[in-house]
């Protein structure tokens, strides 16, 4: 997976095992420092019930295994960075130097991460459909109930959770609701901050956002706008307080819709959606306003002053509104990156199913079928028959009386 971020900085992108702050001037794309999260594992504190997967990480670790980066996002002041790793890392970093501010061990492999208002907390969406955050300072405080009821020895804090495969959360502009996306075609409205007892309300539901006929891979926001893009390859608008649809696109691609984006120009909004080798740009009610394609998957988009930067595994292009696409030259060192960054996309759909769960659906067919061969074929209990006719007419008082 590759991400790309803008921000007055400079570009963040995001690949492999690999983070780059690049520098963008008229020669393109200049590295002004990287980080690789190869070996963060070993950094970190377990916990005191968890040595065992200490153990079975650190000899992993040892091994040529292909570390990915899942997800990442910038805060909301866009002096940090934070990036979720196939390792179950979750890492924060400065934006201007990359340098690790703090790193965690995570229970499950990340899927998304967010900031939240005050970028006081990081939000963490995982592949077990579970929601939870993590301060952004030190935290002693070091296990919790998760929302199974199991008990957990890792840092953080349960928010909220699913069934399925959480694929994208986000928080609203004014702080008050977090946003779930997941694998089973809806968006779960929560209220967010701090209430009573500064205790986390986010297991109250604001409401459910049902309306894809796939899943839902994307969030994003404008003020208090929700848009939102899947494997149904349409861009939805949300009454989020209410969980209904306010404007839908056409099905715009064959393939799924991956990433959507907002972009404001000359006091008119666009939002922006990636399916495919393609790059669709709408209007405010969806309609769409230009069409651009390119000869590679783009796997995200970010907007930089007027205009969008794609990222793909073949590089970075960058497209204007009025259909203009050109490549950007980029280092060795970001395209070999990019090369070895794997696509996630192809499990997010519902119809993907573990090898475990077939296992088990195959024996309970066995066990039934099993049973009922049982059921046919068992023996009663013999009756004892007379062996005589002079006996079973005494039984039946059919005989000669005394």
């Amino acid at each position: 997976m590759a991400t790309i971020h803008s921000f007055n900085g400079g570009i963040l992108i995001c690949a492999s095992s690999n983070v780059f702050l690049a520098k963008i001037s008229r020669g393109g794309l200049s590295i002004h420092s990287s980080f690789n999260a190869r070996g963060i594992l070993s950094s970190l504190s377990f916990c005191a019930g968890d040595l065992d997967n200490r153990k079975e990480n650190l000899n992993i670790s040892k091994l040529d295994v292909d570390i990915q980066i899942l997800c990442s996002s910038v805060s909301n002041d866009e002096s940090m960075v934070a990036i979720g790793t196939s390792e179950k890392a979750l890492v924060l970093l400065t934006t201007n130097e990359l340098k690790v501010l703090k790193s965690v061990k995570i229970p499950k492999a990340p899927t998304s991460v967010v900031f939240d208002k005050d970028d006081s907390h990081i939000i963490v969406g995982d592949r077990a459909g579970h929601v939870c955050r993590y301060a952004v300072c030190e935290s002693r405080n070091l296990g919790y109930t998760d929302m199974n009821g199991e008990e957990c020895s890792y840092e953080g804090e349960p928010l909220t959770g699913a069934i399925s495969m959480i694929l994208d959360v986000a928080v609203s502009n004014d702080g008050n609701f977090l946003f779930a996306a997941d694998r089973d075609e809806k968006i779960r409205v929560s209220r967010y901050p701090m209430t009573i007892s500064n205790r986390v309300q986010a297991f109250v539901v604001q409401s459910y956002c049902l309306g894809h006929t796939a899943y839902v891979s994307s969030l994003a926001l404008c003020d208090d706008l929700l848009f939102s893009g899947g494997g149904d390859s349409v861009v939805i608008e949300w009454d989020v307080k209410h969980g209904k649809i306010v404007n839908q696109s056409a099905k715009l691609d064959k393939e799924p819709v991956r990433r959507v984006a907002i972009l404001k120009k000359d006091g008119a909004l666009f939002v922006i959606a990636v399916a495919g080798f393609s790059m669709y740009v709408l209007d405010r009610e969806l309609h769409l306003v230009v069409k651009m394609k390119t000869s590679h998957i783009i796997m995200d988009v970010t907007v930089v002053d007027d205009g969008l930067l794609g990222v793909s595994s073949a590089g970075v292009t960058s497209f204007t509104l009025v259909g203009r696409s050109d490549a950007i030259d980029i280092p060795n060192e970001i395209y070999q990156a990019l090369l070895n960054s794997k696509d996630p996309i192809s499990t997010y759909f519902k119809n993907t199913v573990h090898q475990n769960t077939l296992d088990y659906y195959e024996k309970k067919e066995k066990k039934l079928q099993k049973k009922s061969r049982k059921d046919l074929t068992r023996k009663r209990k013999p009756v004892d028959v007379p062996k005589d006719v002079e006996q079973l007419k005494e039984i039946t008082g059919t005989g000669p009386s005394c």
